[in-house]
């Protein structure tokens, strides 16, 4: 059993490894990738989907007691500096390594598009090394002057306590916990801006793409339409010029603009002749089965949109309705879940069956990961209304994939934060029973998960 599990847990790790670099060679122009691209990329990828998965060996283990694998004792205070050690790790790579990479990459690019030739690579290093120590100084100055002016902090700087001010400043009287709660607030707020921007959009639109269906005549039609339009609004533009030669600079590029629309609608209206002729042999009703496929796979989307909508929408209202201190405290509960929560109940439901609940929590997380990835797509990375990349299949820049790497990451730490309010019972253990080792009398007692051992 224990070499059947460990063989398990090394194939899945293999599996999320090999996932993402396969996804990184889809996405990125294979002529410009480079190896640190690629490594930073997978990495820091495999980092994140391997804490969102590692939430369901937790409560396993709770509820279990400790689990011993080849000669390897995985206890709670092992599984608690793992938490610790992945979530550093995460932030290393994404202030520290995707930075790098990134600099390193502009840099080799900007050397071969100004002086035509490749910067050696230990003055690129040095260079890209420079940068990310301003981004870094950038990054502390910024957490400083939130620190300053963060709720809670109300000392000012007076002469001869300095000590006293910087003391309060950092925590130091609780081992820094205020100010690391704080910072750690600052790195959620980055990824809910990136979750509001792209997750929710993938959560409400990614089902409709699959579930709905094409209408080739309509289609057909709306295309020649658009291309009427071009048409005409090419022949205002020539019309008023008596030869092409006076035709301005501005109104040139406005018919090419045209021309390449009207060849994109010539190759769509290609492919939905190709699509109709399809229809009318054996290669129909594969057709038939793949597009029966695809309404399932939407319709398995659309549940998961509708669960964590609902789950959502009822731990808000259970939080509004029932909390005892409302804004002053953070909407703290006394008691979770007194409205039936889907996701929640569900979840705790499986962890009985374990690893069934690993496959919930994976699933969930992948579907996140690919209603972000639609999002990204269809809006691109962008600063509020500024684009700065356009992520496409085989032909995203290294750079475009490092920012993606960053956006990711922090999506992914949302999700791990958003689990506490969709499924709060199910990461506090719910019904899990923690078991505790005890020496008197030589007897195990077993104690509810947040209860005390008499």
């Amino acid at each position: 059993m224990d070499l059947l599990t460990s063989c398990t847990f090394t194939a899945l790790i293999l599996l999320i490894f090999t996932s993402c670099g396969a996804f990184y060679r889809h996405f990125v122009k294979a002529d410009e990738s480079t190896f640190l691209t690629a490594a930073t990329f997978v990495l820091s990828l495999s980092t994140s989907f391997i804490l969102v998965l590692f939430i369901p060996v937790d409560i396993y283990l709770v509820s279990n007691g400790d689990v011993e694998i080849s000669n390897l004792e995985i206890t709670q205070r092992l599984v608690s500096k793992f938490y610790h050690f992945i979530f550093w790790v995460l932030i290393f790579e994404a202030y520290i390594l995707v930075p790098f990479s990134y600099f390193y990459v502009k840099n080799k690019r900007y050397y071969r598009n100004e002086f035509d030739d490749n910067i050696v690579p230990c003055e690129n290093v040095i260079e890209s090394f420079k940068k990310t120590i301003y981004f870094i100084c950038l990054i502390v100055a910024l957490s400083i002057i939130g620190l300053v002016y963060r709720p809670g902090h109300k000392l000012a700087m007076e002469k001869g306590k300095e000590l006293e001010y910087i003391s309060d400043l950092l925590d130091m009287k609780h081992t820094g916990e205020s100010a690391i709660l704080f910072l750690m607030g600052c790195v959620v707020l980055i990824g809910v801006s990136f979750w509001v921007t792209y997750t929710s959009y993938g959560i409400a639109c990614l089902p409709l793409l699959f579930l709905q269906q094409k209408n080739i005549e309509h289609d057909k039609k709306e295309i020649e339409t658009r291309f009427a339009n071009l048409k005409e609004k090419e022949m205002v533009i020539k019309h008023k010029y008596r030869a092409p030669s006076e035709i301005r600079e501005s109104d040139k590029y406005e018919i090419l603009r045209i021309a390449k629309m009207q060849r994109a609608l010539s190759r769509y209206n290609y492919k939905l002749q190709e699509i109709e002729k399809t229809s009318e042999s054996w290669l129909s009703y594969v057709i038939g089965i793949v597009l029966t496929c695809r309404v399932i796979t939407g319709l398995v989307f659309l549940t998961f949109s509708f669960a964590v909508y609902i789950s959502l929408l009822a731990s808000i209202t259970d939080k509004y309705l029932n909390s005892v201190c409302a804004y002053k405290c953070g909407f703290v509960l006394e008691k979770i879940n007194t409205i039936f929560n889907l996701l929640d109940s569900s979840l705790i439901f499986f962890s009985r069956f374990f690893p069934l609940d690993i496959f919930i929590i994976a699933s969930l997380a992948i579907y996140i990961f690919c209603c972000s990835l639609y999002g990204i797509v269809n809006v691109g990375i962008r600063v509020f209304f500024i684009p700065l990349y356009k992520l496409k299949a085989r032909r995203s820049s290294p750079e475009t994939m490092l920012v993606l790497c960053f956006v990711i990451i922090h999506i992914i730490l949302v999700l791990i934060m958003t689990l506490l309010t969709i499924a709060p019972n199910y990461i506090t253990y719910g019904i899990q029973r923690i078991r505790i080792n005890v020496r008197d009398r030589g007897k195990k007692k077993v104690v509810p998960s947040g209860g005390r051992a008499n």
